[in-house]
């Protein structure tokens, strides 16, 4: 984790650690103020957003990247994650990174398969995911 590494490869390599359970890595690209804005959680600090993204992360079966962009400050990635209580989970984040940390995530997926899932229950998702 060099804070030579572009946005970008920040980006996939912190997807690719949460995605296969490394959490210890994938905290490692979070910066402690980092604020998260999801479709269904928004964290403030990095544990509130380490403890919602291992939640989803436990249920994460695969990765499979579709496009990665980024430029000095950010990236976008587009991803769609195997999940094993509701299937494939298409999704789009932008990461802001400074010093070699991630400080904001902000993600975008369709909430229809959470949302119908178990409508007597609330669904917890978070990251991160």
């Amino acid at each position: 984790m060099s804070q030579q590494q572009t946005p970008l490869a920040i980006a996939i390599a912190f997807t690719q650690a949460w995605t296969s359970h490394d959490m210890d890595t994938a905290a490692g690209y979070v910066a402690k103020d980092i604020t998260f804005d999801g479709p269904m959680n928004h964290t403030t600090g990095d544990k509130a957003y380490m403890e919602a993204l291992t939640r989803f992360a436990n249920t994460v079966t695969g990765l499979n990247i579709l496009a990665a962009f980024g430029d000095d400050q950010q990236a976008l990635i587009m991803y769609e994650v195997a999940n094993s209580p509701f299937g494939p989970i298409p999704s789009a984040e932008l990461l802001t990174v400074k010093d070699g940390k991630i400080q904001a995530d902000r993600l975008i997926f369709d909430t229809y398969k959470l949302r119908n899932a178990a409508p007597s229950q609330p669904q917890s998702v978070g990251s991160a995911e």
